[in-house]
């Protein structure tokens, strides 16, 4: 009876779970070059969009899978969040730039706008609700 009882709780448990997350699907356009990895970050707090310590999640995905599927980030809580991306061509996992210029391709959520620095949280965001897959384009420039 208890084995029975604790199945079903866990069976409960574990398809809530799954319906309550909400899903990003990130399409990138202009990619120039096949090569290299397209970097991801997400945010979910202005304060500390877009610098490294308020990410809460992030990682990258080969140029190539990234062209034929797009990014999916998954297991999302139901709240407003940015995206910051950039094409890592020489795979150093690092943003390069020269006298603080950048090197490599970048983008933003809304395709927010970058003059003098990162765009606010605000013009970058949107929200994900339960149970919802929200689909983002992003244009590299």
């Amino acid at each position: 009876m208890k084995l029975n009882f604790l199945i079903i709780v866990t069976f409960v448990i574990f398809v809530w779970s799954e319906l309550s997350s909400g899903e990003i699907k990130i399409l990138v356009s202009n990619i120039e070059e096949k090569r290299g990895t397209i970097h991801y970050a997400v945010y979910n707090n202005s304060e500390l969009f877009p610098k490294e310590i308020g990410k809460i999640l992030g990682g990258y995905e080969e140029v190539s899978k990234v062209i034929k599927n797009g990014l999916l980030i998954s297991d999302l809580e139901e709240s407003n969040y940015a995206i910051a991306i950039f094409h890592d061509k020489n795979l150093n996992n690092k943003f390069d730039t020269f006298f603080s210029i950048p090197k490599e391709k970048f983008g933003f959520s809304n395709n927010a706008r970058v003059f003098l620095g990162p765009p606010k949280f605000e013009d970058a965001s949107f929200f994900v609700g339960q149970n919802s897959i929200v689909e983002i384009m992003i244009e590299l420039r």
